[in-house]
This record gives structure tokens, C-alpha cells and sequence, in this order.
């Protein structure tokens, strides 16, 4: 393959200054000085017949003008999986990804997409990571692997569903399923796939399809590792938890707790707790020494190994857990501690934190604008789909009014 520029140029130059010609002399009478000056820039591309002239002006082989052509996607994935300048990674890539030609390896471009997706997770830019998992989905149907195919939607689903897109979040997780079905994947891709399209149903309101994609989860993570059959159990309690069963939900929730070690997977054994902290702070009664426990375990694992993200998590739910023991003035200031950062959670964690503000209202006097801003918040969740985060929030003001009584 012939050198594409702006490698060609550079090569051509080499071999004329090499021989001490100017670019008169050496376009001679089959080239304008111009066109070859536009050769030497890069602004044109060469023809075949430019080449095989211009050869035998400077007494080199056709071949000389041959090399191999580096995708730049290519050097921006190796780049940006080199370097710890997580800017510098992301500015690469999206400097290579700003061009498209029709020989560009799909494959390569599904990569470059899938880093900087996971760099936009990272810091909370739902937006910006969700645009890249679409293309993924586009790029992975292109180049038909299976398993790229399945990823990408999975991936998107678990970011719809955090934006709080719960009705795009399950199509798209239905989907996800359907291809490791289809194709007959490995039991994690499967089993994935299954959670998050579990909790999805949960939030839609469609019970019996959860429990018995739930039934489904657990019997292949019976099969499966000590990571998978931890996240069955988790994804099961919250299944529980919705049915009412509050009984199954707590024995799930502590089995999920107990069967992970944390040298195992930290970052999970993390996320369990503060999964298992909030879970406990819905139940009927509340388990407040249960996430109270949670959350002790989870601060140091914080320090260590949790991002910003996390600790966000774990204040709202600790300024949950001090609303639900009446330390109101505690909660208050954790939730004000929020208000300073860029919030990163979840659309849902963020109805929560909006949720909890309006109660504060109501118990600290401002009945009126707690009861309206609660009102709303139910409407909002109820409009995206979300009818269980609906359901919660309605639950929230009867038992905050229940307090002012």
C-alpha cells in the first residue's frame, strides 16, 4: 500500500534534499512545481502515475512510497491505555475519533469509545458516557460480534437506568439478553444482562417478570463464581423488597454480605454495603443498626478504594439513617455538605437527596413548600416510568406528615 499522506510528502522531501533538487528540477516537464509542492504539504494526494514519475526522476524503486499506514484510532487507544493523564487520554482519543473515513476498522473505533464511556462514568458524566455507548451499539452491530453487541447494550442500559430512563433502560437491557440468549454466551454475560434488566422491571412495576428473571439470576449464579452469586443474591433482596418480603429481602441481603470476601472483589464488597445500607433504610421496619453497620464497614473501604461518586453515596445515606433516628440538625448538614460539591449520583440518589430536603422542610416548619416539593418529586418519578421510586416517595410524606401530627 502506498503512503497516504502527510507521510507521503514528508518521504518525497526527504529524497529530493537528499539529492540536492529543488522542486523545479525535479518535477522537470511531466509535473508543475506547484502540484509537487502540494505533494510535499500533504494537501494532495498522490496518483499512480505521480508516483511511478516521480520514481524515476529521483532513481528509486515505486516501492520506496510503500509503508504501512497506522490507523490513528489505533495509536490513540494504545496511547490512551498507556498513560495516566487520564486529560491527555481522553483528549486523544477524541481528537482521533472527530474523523471518519470509510476504511476505518470498526472494531479499533468500538474500543476508543468504550475508554472514554468508561472515563465519562468515572466522573459522573452520564450524559457524555451515554452518547458514547450509543455509538458502540451502532459500531458493534457493524462488525456483528456477539459478545461487543451485548456488551455495548448492557452498558447502555446501566447508564439509562442511572439517568433515570428506566422505560429506554429495559428495551434496551430486553435487548442485551436476547443477543447472549441468541448466541449462547457465557453464563456472566447472561447473568449480567439479567440484573440489570431485573431492576428495571422493579422500577416499572413489573413484578411477577422480575421475581422470575430473579429465579433465573440465582440458578446461574449457583453455577458461577463467589462474585456472581454475591450480586444474584443482592439483585434478588431488592426483588423482595418491591414483593414486600421483607423477611426474604433481609436474608438475601445478608448472605450477599457474608459470601464476599473483600480481597476478592473490593470495589463490589463495597458497592454491596452501600447497596445493603439503602435497602435496609426502605424496609418496614427499617434496619437501622443493619445499614447503620453497613455504612461503618463502607467509610474506610472509601478511603482507600471508593471515588468521589461513592462517598457522595454513603453521606446522603448516612443523612438518611440520621433523619430516621431524628437527628435532624446531622442531616441537615450532611445533605448542606452535598449542596458544595458537583453532585455526581444517580438520578434516582438525586430524587432521594431532593426527597429528603422537602421532609427536613416539613418537620423544620415549611410544611406547605415540603408537601408541594415532595408532590412533585412523586409526579417527576412517576413520569420517567419509575413507578417504584414513585411509590417510595408518596410513602416518604405520609410517614413525615405522620411525624408533625
Amino acid at each position: 500500500m502506498s503512503l497516504q499522506q502527510p507521510e507521503f510528502g514528508a518521504r518525497l522531501r526527504e529524497l529530493r534534499v537528499k539529492l540536492g533538487l529543488s522542486q523545479q528540477q525535479l518535477a522537470g516537464e511531466g509535473l508543475s512545481a506547484g502540484y509537487l509542492s502540494r505533494l510535499e504539504s500533504g494537501a494532495r494526494p498522490p496518483t499512480a502515475r505521480a508516483i511511478e514519475y516521480l520514481s524515476e526522476r529521483l532513481s528509486v524503486s515505486p516501492d520506496t512510497f510503500k509503508g504501512t499506514v497506522v490507523d490513528p484510532v489505533a495509536q490513540a487507544v494504545t496511547a490512551a491505555s498507556a498513560t495516566e493523564d487520564q486529560a491527555r487520554a481522553v483528549h486523544l482519543l477524541e481528537t482521533a475519533l472527530a474523523t471518519e473515513s470509510d476504511g476505518d476498522d470498526a472494531a479499533v473505533r468500538w474500543q476508543a469509545l468504550r475508554l472514554l464511556a468508561e472515563h465519562h462514568r468515572q466522573r459522573g458524566a452520564g450524559d457524555l458516557e451515554r452518547d458514547n455507548l450509543v455509538r458502540m451499539v451502532r459500531l458493534s452491530d457493524r462488525f456483528d460480534v456477539p459478545e461487543a453487541r451485548a456488551y455495548s447494550r448492557l452498558h447502555l442500559a446501566r447508564c439509562e437506568r442511572a439517568l433515570g430512563q428506566m422505560e429506554k433502560a429495559h428495551e434496551t437491557a430486553r435487548e442485551a439478553l436476547a443477543i447472549t440468549t441468541e448466541h449462547d454466551l457465557p453464563p456472566g454475560d447472561r447473568a449480567g444482562a439479567l440484573m440489570v434488566l431485573i431492576s428495571t422491571e422493579v422500577a416499572v412495576g413489573d413484578l411477577a417478570e422480575a421475581q422470575a428473571h430473579a429465579v433465573e439470576l440465582e440458578e446461574i449464579a449457583d453455577r458461577g463464581g463467589e462474585v456472581l452469586h454475591a450480586e444474584a443474591l443482592w439483585t434478588a433482596a431488592h426483588v423482595n423488597l418491591r414483593n414486600s418480603d421483607y423477611t426474604g429481602a433481609a436474608e438475601r441481603l445478608d448472605k450477599a454480605l457474608a459470601s464476599l470476601d473483600s480481597r476478592t472483589n473490593p470495589l463490589l464488597w463495597l458497592r454491596l454495603r452501600l447497596a445493603a445500607a439503602s435497602l435496609s433504610l426502605q424496609m418496614s421496619p427499617r434496619r437501622l443498626e443493619a445499614a447503620e453497620r453497613c455504612l461503618a464497614e463502607a467509610a474506610p473501604a472509601i478511603d482507600l478504594i471508593g471515588t468521589p461518586l461513592h462517598r457522595q453515596e454513603h453521606t446522603l445515606l448516612t443523612a438518611q439513617l440520621n433523619f430516621q433516628r431524628d437527628d435532624l440538625d446531622e442531616s441537615r448538614r450532611l445533605l448542606d455538605s452535598l449542596d458544595e460539591q458537583d453532585l455526581l449520583l444517580a438520578y434516582q440518589d438525586r430524587l432521594a437527596w431532593d426527597v429528603l430536603r422537602s421532609q427536613l422542610r416539613i418537620l423544620g416548619g415549611e410544611r406547605t413548600q415540603g408537601i408541594e416539593g415532595l408532590r412533585r418529586l412523586a409526579e417527576e418519578a412517576e413520569g420517567r416510568a419509575n413507578v417504584d421510586l414513585s411509590k417510595e416517595i408518596w410513602r416518604a410524606l405520609a410517614e413525615t406528615l405522620a411525624r408533625v401530627q
